[in-house]
């Protein structure tokens, strides 16, 4: 329980503060080109140290470095609140990135622990549950705050950030009351597995590239939305209830996910994640309707929902006991590539082709990763179950 709650709060500030730091950097005179390179230092830090951590939490440290990417996620929110220009802006978020995958890794390393071998998928989706319901909450929480009080929009991202900052302080108790679980390796265990190895196993490229296309997407939408609802005349409030409708999705989909899998197959859900996601993402920037958007944003985020717990268990089950950690920081070092390249690539399209060529990029990739979901998993497609 104490997990979920801090996987909550956690979450409720990684989502808010994305958003924000967009704000933030529109106030302080950037672009979106300038957008693009601030996310994409989000994702700096982690690209070097997310097997690495996963190594430590495999070795019984999940509960302190669980603690660790708490405080250090709390500086980042210090640091990006009092940031008075685009480079210490970019400071804070490289330290948000930092913060968040101490915390995730370590917070993914308890649930494998705790399950049953026969219960991954369910204890993942109840998991990433807790993730979507801090999401839901910490958009529309921002966006009242902002809202609250007038002023100018600065002062306005600035209340939020505090609002964000305390909740990370209420939560911080719960994460160090926490302790390191201990693993249990079983006969047979091999020990640990190197980079190399893990990545020749088969399926592993394929449930990396999923996982990277998916949580890509979330971010390019966290990033680049507050851009084109510019663009629209959207408020700050309008657009985080936007997003805040695909993670309300994700609630539902992860909700329901352990029904989904009686009756349909892992498999079909994992190319579903992205085949189904990639088309309304592709044409989100050809309506300037924000009732349409959310509607796209619903489809996109209820499959997204379902992705993100079946490809932890997909790369958990591809590795011995003692390497569950490590592979799901590879996994999480995969999404970090996504989150350092395509927010790059996504900022030089938006500098040439305006911001829609973002989401019909990101539509592409999606719809790319499907096509490759499908190819490592066809023989199971073709099977009543997996």
């Amino acid at each position: 329980m104490f997990l979920c709650v801090v996987t909550a709060a956690l979450h409720a500030a990684y989502s808010a503060v994305r958003v924000l730091v967009s704000y933030r950097a529109l106030d302080l005179g950037g672009d979106a080109v300038a957008i693009g390179v601030i996310t994409a230092l989000f994702a700096l830090l982690p690209l070097f140290v997310a097997l690495q951590v996963g190594r430590a939490v495999d070795r019984d440290r999940a509960g302190t470095f669980l603690q660790a990417g708490l405080v250090l996620t709390a500086l980042a929110v210090g640091v990006i609140t009092v940031s008075g220009n685009l480079v210490w802006l970019g400071v804070g978020n490289v330290l948000l990135g930092f913060g968040q995958i101490l915390a995730m890794v370590a917070a993914q390393g308890f649930v494998p622990v705790l399950a049953e071998p026969n219960s991954l998928d369910q204890r993942f989706a109840a998991w990433t549950l807790s993730v979507s319901v801090g999401q839901t909450i910490g958009l529309p929480v921002a966006g009242l705050v902002s809202a609250w009080g007038g002023g100018a929009r600065d002062a306005a991202t600035t209340r939020a950030l505090v609002a964000l900052l305390v909740l990370l302080v209420l939560a911080a108790p719960l994460a160090f009351l926490l302790r390191n679980p201990a693993t249990t390796a079983r006969e047979g265990d091999e020990g640990p597995q190197s980079l190399a190895t893990m990545l020749v196993i088969p399926g592993m490229g394929p449930a990396v590239l999923s996982s990277l296309a998916v949580l890509t997407s979330m971010d390019l939408v966290a990033a680049y939305l507050p851009v084109l609802g510019e663009e629209h005349g959207f408020t700050v409030l309008l657009v985080t209830i936007l997003i805040a409708v695909r993670t309300g999705s994700s609630v539902l989909s992860r909700a329901f996910l352990p029904l989904l899998l009686r009756h349909v197959t892992r498999a079909r859900l994992l190319v579903s994640a992205t085949l189904c996601s990639g088309v309304p993402m592709a044409l989100l920037p050809f309506t300037s309707s924000p009732v349409v958007m959310g509607a796209m944003l619903a489809v996109a985020g209820f499959f997204w929902g379902i992705g993100q717990p079946l490809t932890m268990s997909w790369v958990v089950g591809l590795v011995t006991d003692r390497n569950r950690a490590s592979a799901l920081g590879l996994r999480l070092t995969g999404n970090r590539i996504g989150q350092f390249i395509v927010p790059l690539g996504a900022s030089a399209a938006a500098g040439a082709a305006g911001v829609g060529s973002v989401f019909l990029a990101n539509g592409a990739l999606l719809l790319g990763s499907a096509f490759v979901t499908w190819s490592s998993l066809r023989s199971r497609l073709s099977s009543p179950s997996d």
